[in-house]
């Protein structure tokens, strides 16, 4: 390894860490010695990445599920500040197999090419030194840039990663932003380097606050560059004084040496547990100057009350079927009727509306409602699990079917479905070679497993999803159409949240079933309510729940305001940040559309000029006026325009070609 760079970018002291101050070259150095020596990995050589299978993957997942809530915000922030910039951004767990990928859609499929996928494994026994990898082994961030790495099929990636530590030191996760192509300048990723390693920081803090809320909890900016980045840290106590916990960088800084529960506050700092009670009481939210007695420094703190256990939580009564969507919308209510009267007649079912929109949970409650409602109900996301995984998921394997298989093989999703409900989510993003597979499984009611020679007779009762339109991806190709026709014998449009009436509804059921996940109970003024009702919502019930579980987790008080929403529900459109585009009104459509479509007669040949022109692609066309596709559905269904058969749709394009 070359060593031409120096200690610009090493970052200091790493309290907790298992390194302290060794530089950015010597850390490097004794990594490609540990990666020759100990791995004896060939640096010339191509590793075989080491990639979760499914079902590992969804364990560990399952495992983290706390680590993964707490952590997505700060995730979600570093993919923000660095994607335009063309990095990606994982997130690993302490062994370093990835949980979490976020990266753009332009980029993805090189990144996977080169590993950045989820479930794949960074560590250095596998890959050597990269940034994952080594910054598990000295438990500090670490920058690898290009040659640095070592394996060769590396040497064009940067990547910073800085570990995530949980309230006792333990190594949980790893933060890590790469990028390919980088710039030779090692330093050009100073940026990118401290922004990993501040997103790591309040991942760890979050953790603490969430271990620590039964507990006073004393947040203390630190002045200037104190014990790195000047950030918040976070010091938990008792109703009697004594400091129970310290988060990792203030318990280095301050309590080196020391044993927590041996002390006070009073021996710490110039005020006691009843001062600050007190000083809290009377100033809400006002910061608390607080000095340090060994040293004299002086802090801003901010003291928040715990949780107590006595709290209530709301009680929430178990709700099955239909009675769980709170649904008062005339919309959805026609849905529910009418697939109450197919739903044990051996019919497919096909759920549409735009993602988020509440088409999983529809699904559970036609199960609930059921004559298979004591029998499994089993779903697979077509779109979430890696085109190499998806047929095994879906169909089973023997054993000995593949390289890493389980000696007893392993069941599929269909199988597991024989008797209650197979609900297969994202079915347009299903890859073409299984659509004919699955096909064969629908009208046989039989499958083969991957290594097997017999097949296996299944009772099969399918509920499909998606927020594509399968009828376009037939004419282009993309969708099979003989299992098209297979799926859409009974087809229901759920709406998306902004278009339904019951949205304060929705809300309320969300909030207490937050609230009772939570173990809180807290209050939606009216004002509140109102915003969150008028705001469209683009990522439909899926966002709402995430901002209502945000707010509960931030609340600090009985009462949830706005300044406990994500700014994108709380901000005007146009300073929200990440903000999507979203269905116009009825006044905004008519002004989109084309000059004289808004006059009796007229409006039906100009929206006949632009699904012409589209090809009858009605998504194009939706997007050409500027409307979602259900409502250009029903202006065509207002003026009575039917789209043509696909031979005519292939008349069409002849002639306009």
């Amino acid at each position: 390894m070359q060593g031409r760079h120096g200690d610009a970018l090493t970052g200091g002291a790493f309290p907790g860490g298992g390194v302290s101050m060794l530089s950015c070259e010597e850390r490097l150095r004794q990594s490609w010695r540990r990666s020759e020596e100990t791995y004896r990995i060939d640096p010339s050589t191509r590793a075989s990445a080491r990639v979760l299978t499914a079902s590992e993957y969804r364990e560990l997942r399952d495992r983290l599920s706390s680590f993964l809530r707490i952590a997505q915000l700060g995730v979600s922030r570093l993919h923000e500040q660095v994607r335009d910039s063309g990095y990606c951004v994982l997130l690993t767990n302490g062994q370093g197999a990835t949980v979490d990928f976020r990266g753009t859609p332009s980029l993805d499929a090189d990144f996977h090419r080169r590993g950045f996928l989820v479930g794949a494994c960074w560590s250095e026994v596998e890959e050597g030194t990269c940034g994952v990898g080594t910054a598990i082994v000295d438990r500090a961030p670490i920058l690898v840039h290009r040659e640095e790495h070592f394996r060769s099929h590396n040497s064009g990636i940067t990547c910073s990663a800085a570990p995530v530590f949980g309230p006792g030191d333990e190594l949980v996760g790893v933060l890590n932003a790469s990028a390919f192509s980088a710039p030779e300048n090692r330093n050009s990723q100073s940026v990118v380097y401290r922004l990993v390693q501040q997103n790591a920081l309040a991942i760890e803090n979050a953790l603490f606050v969430e271990a620590c809320k039964s507990a006073w909890i004393l947040s203390i900016s630190a002045p200037g560059d104190c014990w790195n980045l000047g950030e918040v840290h976070f010091l938990a106590f008792d109703d009697s004084g004594r400091i129970v916990a310290a988060s990792r960088r203030l318990r280095a800084g301050l309590f080196a040496g020391a044993s927590l529960p041996s002390r006070r506050l009073e021996d710490v700092f110039d005020q006691s547990a009843s001062m600050l009670m007190k000083r809290a009481h009377e100033r809400p939210g006002a910061p608390i100057p607080l000095r340090c007695l060994a040293n004299g420094l002086l802090f801003e703190a901010q003291l928040r009350a715990p949780v107590r256990e006595s709290v209530s939580p709301p009680t929430v009564s178990v709700k099955r079927d239909f009675d769980a969507l709170a649904a008062r919308d005339p919309q959805v209510l026609e849905c529910i009727e009418r697939v109450k009267r197919v739903v044990d007649r051996k019919l497919t079912v096909l759920l549409l509306g735009e993602t988020g929109s509440g088409k999983e949970a529809f699904a559970k409650a036609t199960h609930a409602f059921s004559q298979r409602r004591d029998k499994p109900f089993v779903a697979l996301n077509c779109a979430a699990i890696p085109e190499t995984l998806i047929e095994s998921e879906l169909f089973g394997y023997k054993e000995g079917a593949f390289t890493g298989a389980k000696t007893k093989g392993a069941k599929g999703k269909v199988q597991q479905s024989s008797g209650g409900t197979l609900f297969l989510d994202e079915i347009g993003d299903m890859p073409l070679a299984l659509q004919t597979r699955l096909l064969r499984v629908l009208a046989e009611g039989e499958v083969v497993a991957l290594g097997a020679s017999e097949p296996e007779k299944v009772d099969l009762n399918v509920i499909c999803a998606t927020h594509r339109d399968l009828a376009a991806m037939v004419r282009n190709g993309l969708f099979r159409e003989d299992l098209y026709y297979r799926l859409n014998a009974a087809v229901f449009r759920l709406p998306p949240l902004r278009e339904r009436s019951d949205r304060r509804d929705v809300i309320r059921q969300v909030l207490d079933e937050e609230m009772a996940t939570a173990g809180r109970q807290l209050r939606l003024p009216e004002p509140a309510l109102e915003r969150l009702a008028a705001y469209p919502w683009p990522g439909n019930i899926r966002e709402l729940r995430n901002a209502l579980r945000f707010a509960v987790a931030v609340c600090d008080g009985e009462v949830l305001d706005e300044a406990h929403f994500p700014e994108s529900v709380t901000l005007p459109p146009e300073l929200a940040p990440c903000a999507l585009p979203v269905a116009r009104s009825a006044q905004a459509v008519e002004a989109a559309l084309p000059a004289s479509l808004a006059d009796g007669d007229s409006e039906r040949e100009r929206m006949l000029q632009v699904l012409r022109r589209c090809h009858w692609n009605i998504s194009a066309a939706a997007e050409s006026i500027g409307v979602s596709r259900s409502t250009l559905y029903r202006r065509m269904q207002r003026q009575g325009i039917v789209a043509p058969n696909a031979a005519d749709v292939m008349a069409v394009q002849r002639t306009t070609h």
